[in-house]
């Protein structure tokens, strides 16, 4: 049997306690604010509606229940025209599990994104956003950025930069798992 040492409590002062008592009150002052503030915050509801190169209307709202892409690109990006083979393939191969590209065109002329969308054979639906204003919403900085909602329209996951093959089957097949 081992021997038990007895422990002597060092009695605390009374501004010792004070300070305890202080710091605890704080730290559980602090935890009920960060849950009154996680409670309240819902997650961010984005709605646009815009039209495609070929004049059909579109509203973000249409693809609730669908993983959606928004990529913001514009015709002029090197990394953009880069990934855009890359993105059509992806497209094809998953739309048919609930994938969906929404490509957000950089304030361009119509004719000149119908024009880059026909040399690429891009099936996806290409969005006009001439004022920028769905940029500005998302608050894009740079070409391309990537966005990935699930199927209840909240942002999963954010690339800015071309993305690889690998990292776009990554973000669509986490989209496609995570719960309807």
């Amino acid at each position: 049997m081992m021997p038990t040492k007895s422990v002597t409590k060092v009695p605390r002062s009374r501004s010792q306690q004070r300070l305890h008592w202080v710091v605890v009150a704080l730290v559980a002052f602090a935890l009920v604010i960060v849950f009154m503030a996680l409670a309240q915050s819902p997650a961010q509801d984005y709605a646009f509606s815009t039209t495609t190169t070929k004049g059909e209307p579109v509203s973000l709202v249409d693809y609730k229940g669908h993983v959606v892409m928004l990529n913001f690109w514009a015709t002029w990006c090197p990394p953009c025209r880069a990934e855009m083979p890359m993105i059509e393939t992806a497209y094809k191969h998953y739309k048919d599990q609930g994938f969906v590209v929404l490509a957000v065109n950089n304030a361009e002329r119509s004719d000149q994104v119908s024009s880059f969308a026909d040399q690429y054979k891009l099936t996806f639906p290409i969005l006009l956003d001439y004022s920028a204003d769905i940029q500005q919403q998302f608050a894009i900085k740079g070409y391309p950025t990537s966005l990935f909602l699930d199927a209840k329209g909240k942002v999963y996951a954010t690339h800015q930069g071309g993305v690889t093959a690998d990292q776009l089957a990554n973000y669509i097949e986490t989209g496609l798992q995570r719960p309807a």
